[in-house]
């Protein structure tokens, strides 16, 4: 016998960190309460239940931790138990990671053979019997597995049988609800779904109910204020040449600090783990997502008793995935049908206290830890290799209302590559572009966002718990925002005056005399009106007088229609002093005549020609005196004039939502801004109401990028970084929905005064500046200044000066000290065009000074460059025109009889053009060729006094008294416009009245006589 070994001393004392009592051990009870609809079978069955490795005790009167439930102990109520230690936050969160599983096996046992046996011995089993089948082996298995044959023992008195446990029905039992600050009860209703490979005469949904309790509370100190769900969806785009062991192969996420510490270290946090990897095809996956725990304790773990209602959307499962700056992702290369992934679909949840809050909220807005992703295995089972990594920065969660978001994290790899073969084969499967990045999906869900508390969790209501609200977390990413009443009310009223006015001009165009003549039409006409009239009443008169009976609704429609019938009364009238014959123009010709008068008033303002540009306007509106799209293009004059207390007038009406619509909304939103920033009460909080307004409008029109970018561009400057991360993420996802850049659109005033494209080094500085071209084209020159300073770096000194100069210019804020500045460019055409318009920004520069005679020094580069080809836009009109003006000012009449002497777009802006040269040749009293660009002037269609009164001049000079007669008259046809050109007034002071022959020819027909003369001089 060896000698007994010596007992060993008192343990020493440990150093008591705590001096006050410990928490005490809680025991949350389980117990079967009712199990129906079990599987047929002649076959034992038993319910094993576990949880995560957990210890789970049987109440009995043996210490007994199988957690097994026999079939003839259904109706016997068993009680197990979970223990917990109160308040004890890593115990919780094992449970709330870790649901309780509930398996029904059924133990199937081949038929053992006829043995004969002793008395003794056939008491001895059956006493054996009654202890317990524990002694049998029982593997788990399923009918996914290979049947194993039954095993008979050497003594033939004593045979024993290898039985085996087939897995029927899988579910899981949630007791993360119990873990509220007063004892519980509850009893939960639990479906098992069978797996996918039991037999069609065994499968059923069996039903069972639980009793869940506590007698004291598990979290009584503890305060819950937040839940997060840590997935891993798939990783993609992997190479062939990557040398990866998937049965090995585990995914661990970790906290890392941002900066190393003293020892040039980082500091690592570990938050958890992924295994069991599958490689399969992306449209194959299983999408429904599982606690991770059920991936290594279930085969096949993609069974419906363990998904959660999390999953993966297939048709867009890279749409709303945010990745890193600089991580270019062509999501489009990746052929859902054809490429694989290693997929994953499983989570871990974890349930934060408010401490734990406090510290998660502390790394993410502090930008003190960045999410780690490292992917390790381990070849022939040895050391674990790390063979991917990738960094995740979680600052876009510090953004308010954030709360869940997907990432694609980049993944470097760094293990081995496979050795490239000689000869490369046809691959069965599509190959991955070698340019494609392998990245992984990773969604961080929280049930409310960063440093916010989820109330519900924090007091536990009944309903929330029944409602099994803890078992997911699924906010969309964006949410919608509902359309303010007064917008829809807006909207129908718009589109009702429309229909009549499209149906009136139907009537006209068509000469339709009766509903027979177009009953197909109308037909189609009526129901459209129905859907009108429904929202009318709907939103403007349910609102204003709400109904609750048929009888109520009836008569308010009667209401209603009686309105509505004066308001399509007060249309035809309006349609009617405008002239039915707009119903019947051409829609081509139209445009095209109201585009000029657009284009020819903003180049009048800008050569300070304000009286013509007047006189032009009140010609349009008289034309157009309802228009929608004149309308518009004025109000976008009068932003690019500054005159915002003009442009509120347009949104005094209302207007038809259509593509405009989204222009002045913009608009809108500018003129708000400026009014708050003007207001000394409210300016030191104007840029705070400026982003909070944009925000507001992006999420409203979240399809079109630019209030993203420009949000992104204000967070960049003030370098709030979770800002930044959210508008890029936005901007990311609908980079392909651009605005509509209509070439038949007036030109803007910043199109005008210069033309440039610039070169940048990357696409986002192109993508920025279609967003910045937008804002200028409208008037919003603060906003486009912002956007540009996001991309300045990116562009040639050059381009920056053209652009930040002439910013400067139409803001009003050119510094007095501003220093001009040129550049030398290639030679060629193109360089000198570039310098053209360089020269023209400078001449900006000095004409906005008011140095006039600098400006027409650059201007006047322009004439160097050679004819404009056909059809080719002219860059450079502004800087000719303003020459011509300059130089007329000055005296220099030849000067200015080369500036605009060309062909300009448009027959408005040629007449201004031969106003002026007409008035240039009266000054150096060459009559003749005065008085054809006079002529020439009146084929613009456009009643000006000042071109008659000329022409009455010219001719009175000529001798030509009964044509100078009769053009005075027609200067004079409109009493309430004036002649106010004052050099008219002094040329006819001049002329010696005794000189005037009193004999007037023979009339003849003087407009006759102007087409014949206009003709036959139609080249000067």
């Amino acid at each position: 016998m060896a000698p007994k070994k010596p007992k060993k001393g008192p343990a020493p004392m440990k150093e008591e960190q705590d001096m006050g009592p410990q928490p005490p051990n809680v025991f949350l009870y389980i117990q079967l309460a009712s199990i129906t609809r079990l599987p047929p079978t002649i076959n034992p069955l038993e319910i094993h239940i576990s949880q995560g490795g957990g210890l789970i005790v049987k109440c009995s009167e043996h210490y007994n931790t199988d957690g097994i439930i026999y079939q003839h102990q259904f109706e016997k109520r068993p009680t197990f138990t979970l223990i917990f230690q109160q308040d004890n936050v890593d115990r919780i969160n094992h449970a709330a990671d870790n649901p309780l599983l509930v398996e029904l096996y059924m133990r199937d046992s081949p038929r053992m053979p006829h043995i004969p046996r002793e008395e003794g011995e056939d008491n001895e089993e059956r006493e054996e019997g009654e202890e317990g089948e524990e002694e049998l082996e029982t593997p788990r298995v399923s009918f996914y597995n290979p049947t194993k044959e039954s095993v008979l023992s050497e003594d033939i008195h004593t045979a024993r049988v290898t039985a085996k446990l087939v897995l029927l029905c899988v579910g899981y039992l949630d007791v993360i609800k119990l873990f509220g600050h007063t004892r519980s009860m509850i009893r939960e209703e639990l479906f098992l779904y069978p797996m996918p490979d039991v037999p069609s005469e065994l499968r059923t949904t069996v039903h069972t109910e639980w009793d869940l309790y506590t007698l004291l509370p598990i979290a009584k100190k503890l305060t819950f204020t937040n839940m997060a769900f840590v997935t891993l969806e798939s990783i993609y785009c992997l190479k062939e040449e990557y040398q990866l062991d998937l049965e090995t192969m585990r995914v661990q996420l970790s906290f890392r600090s941002r900066l190393p510490n003293e020892h040039n270290e980082y500091q690592y946090v570990p938050l958890c783990e992924f295994s069991n990897l599958e490689q399969m095809c992306i449209a194959n996956q299983p999408t429904h997502h599982i606690f991770d725990s059920f991936r290594s304790a279930i085969e096949p773990w993609y069974v419906t008793g363990l998904k959660s209602t999390m999953e993966v959307e297939l048709y867009r499962i890279f749409s709303e995935v945010h990745f890193a700056e600089g991580v270019s992702i062509d999501f489009t290369a990746i052929d859902q049908n054809f490429d694989e992934a290693l997929v994953c679909n499983s989570f871990h949840r974890y349930i934060l206290t408010q401490k734990m809050a406090e510290i998660l909220s502390y790394a993410i807005t502090c930008h003190q830890y960045l999410l780690v992703v490292e992917i390790f295995q381990m070849p022939n089972y040895t050391k674990p290799v790390k063979v991917f990594q990738g960094i995740l920065d979680l600052s876009i969660m510090a953004y308010p209302n954030v709360q869940n978001m997907r990432f694609a994290v980049q993944l470097e790899y760094l293990g081995k590559l496979k050795p490239t073969p000689r000869r490369q084969t046809v691959e069965s499967r599509r190959g991955v572009s070698s340019d494609q990045p392998t990245f992984a999906i990773i969604k961080l869900c929280l049930l409310a966002p960063v440093g916010e508390i989820y109330q519900e969790l924090k007091i536990f209501r009944d309903s929330f718990i029944r409602q099994n609200r803890l078992l997911f977390c699924d906010q969309r990413l964006s949410p919608r925002l509902e359309t303010p009443l007064a917008d829809l009310q807006m909207d129908a009223t718009a589109r009702f005056d429309k229909f009549i006015r499209d149906s009136i001009a139907f009537i006209v165009e068509k000469r339709v005399n009766s509903i027979e003549d177009r009953k197909q039409h109308f037909c189609c006409a009526v129901q459209n009106l129905s859907n009108i009239m429904m929202k009318v009443v709907g939103s403007v008169y349910n609102t204003r007088c709400p109904t609750s009976t048929n009888a109520e609704f009836a008569n308010l429609c009667a209401l209603a229609y009686n309105d509505l019938e004066r308001r399509a009364h007060g249309i035809l009238e309006q349609m009617e002093n405008e002239g039915f014959e707009h119903c019947t123009t051409g829609k081509e010709e139209e445009r095209g005549r109201l585009i000029d008068y657009v284009d020819t008033i903003k180049l009048l303002h800008m050569v300070d020609d304000d009286r013509l540009a007047d006189h032009l306007y009140g010609k349009a509106i008289i034309e157009y005196p309802s228009d929608e799209r004149f309308n518009f293009y004025m109000l976008i004059a009068d932003m690019e004039r500054g005159l915002y207390k003009k442009a509120k007038s347009f949104f005094s009406v209302n207007h038809l939502p259509n593509k405009c619509e989204y222009y002045a909304s913009w608009i809108k939103l500018y003129l708000n801004y400026v009014d708050t920033r003007d207001n000394p009460e409210t300016a030191p909080d104007c840029t705070e109401c400026l982003l909070r307004s944009l925000t507001l409008f992006a999420e409203r029109n979240s399809h079109h990028q630019d209030a993203w970018i420009l949000l992104y561009c204000y967070y960049k400057q003030f370098q709030y970084e979770p800002g930044c991360a959210y508008a890029r993420w936005r901007f990311d996802e609908h980079h392909e929905n651009q605005g509509d850049s209509s070439s038949t659109a007036p030109q803007s005033r910043w199109a005008l005064s210069v033309t440039i494209n610039p070169n940048f080094t990357s696409k986002r500085g192109f993508r920025f500046y279609e967003v910045f071209q937008i804002f200028v084209r409208l008037g919003l020159y603060e906003f486009g200044q912002v956007v540009f300073g996001a991309i300045e770096h990116l562009c040639g000194p050059a381009d920056r000066y053209i652009i930040k100069t002439q910013l400067a210019i139409l803001l009003n804020k050119l510094d007095d000290n501003f220093q001009l500045v040129s550049y030398e460019y290639k030679e060629g055409l193109e360089g000198e065009k570039a310098a053209a318009m360089h020269a023209q920004v400078n001449g900006n520069v000095e004409y906005h000074r008011g140095n006039l005679e600098e400006a027409a020094l650059y201007y006047q580069v322009s004439l160097t460059l050679p004819e404009l080809e056909q059809d080719e836009r002219d860059c450079y009109v502004l800087g000719r025109l303003r020459l011509g003006y300059i130089s007329y000012r000055m005296e220099d009449y030849f000067k200015c009889m080369d500036a605009l002497n060309c062909e300009f777009s448009g027959r408005l802006l040629n007449m201004v053009a031969d106003y002026m040269l007409g008035k240039a040749y009266y000054k150096i009293d060459d009559l003749e060729p005065s008085l054809q660009y006079f002529i020439s002037c009146t084929k613009a269609e456009s009643h000006v006094p000042n071109v008659w009164a000329f022409l009455a001049l010219v001719n009175l000079r000529l001798n030509e008294n009964h044509k100078a007669i009769e053009c005075w008259k027609y200067a004079k046809i409109e009493p309430h416009v004036f002649i106010d050109d004052e050099m008219i007034f002094e040329e006819l002071d001049a002329i010696d009245v005794d000189s005037v022959e009193l004999f007037i020819d023979f009339p003849g027909d003087i407009s006759h006589d102007l087409i014949d003369a206009s003709e036959s001089n139609s080249n000067i």
